[in-house]
C-alpha cells in the first residue's frame, strides 16, 4: 500500500462510509426522526473530518493546495449552513444543502477514482482482489451499523411514552 498513510487511509474510509451513510439517508422514506437525525448527525462528523483531513493530503501538489481544496471549504461552509438551518426549523434550505454537499461528495468520488495517478485507481490496478475486498467489507461494516440503528430506532418507537 505505497503511499497509503493512517491519514489518507482513515480520509477514505469515512468517505466510503459518509457515501453509504448519505445514500441510505436520502433512500429513506421517513426524515426527521430519531434515526434520521443520529445518521445525519454520524454523517455531518464524517464529512467534516474528510473536508478537514483533506487539507493535510496535498499529493496532487506536495506543499501546496489543489483544486479538491476547494471544495473541502465549500463541504464545511455547506455543513454549518445545514446543521444551523435545521435548527431554526428551515428544513428547505437544510435540505438543499445537505443534498447538495452528497452530490459534491458523489462528484470528488468519482475525481479520486477517474484520475489514474490518484491512491485508488493505482491500488486498484496493484491489488485488485484487495482493494474490492477492503471495500466490499468496508461497505458491509457501514450496512451493518445502518441496521442496527434501524432496529434500534423500531425499539424505541414501539416503547410506550
Amino acid at each position: 500500500m505505497i503511499g497509503w498513510t493512517l491519514l489518507v487511509a482513515s480520509h477514505a474510509t469515512a468517505a466510503t462510509l459518509a457515501v453509504v451513510l448519505g445514500a441510505v439517508q436520502l433512500a429513506r422514506r421517513r426524515f426527521g426522526d430519531r434515526l434520521h437525525r443520529w445518521n445525519g448527525r454520524v454523517w455531518v462528523v464524517l464529512m467534516l473530518f474528510v473536508a478537514v483531513s483533506s487539507f493535510w493530503i496535498r499529493e496532487i501538489r506536495p506543499g501546496g493546495f489543489s483544486w479538491i481544496h476547494i471544495l473541502s471549504v465549500v463541504t464545511a461552509v455547506s455543513l454549518v449552513v445545514a446543521v444551523v438551518a435545521i435548527r431554526r426549523g428551515d428544513r428547505t434550505t437544510h435540505a438543499i444543502s445537505m443534498i447538495s454537499t452528497y452530490a459534491g461528495m458523489i462528484g470528488a468520488l468519482i475525481g479520486v477514482v477517474a484520475v489514474p495517478v490518484r491512491l485508488v485507481p493505482r491500488w486498484f490496478q496493484a491489488d485488485w482482489l484487495g482493494m474490492t475486498l477492503l471495500t466490499a467489507a468496508i461497505a458491509a461494516t457501514a450496512l451493518t451499523c445502518i441496521a442496527l440503528l434501524s432496529v434500534a430506532a423500531r425499539r424505541v418507537r414501539r416503547r410506550p411514552a
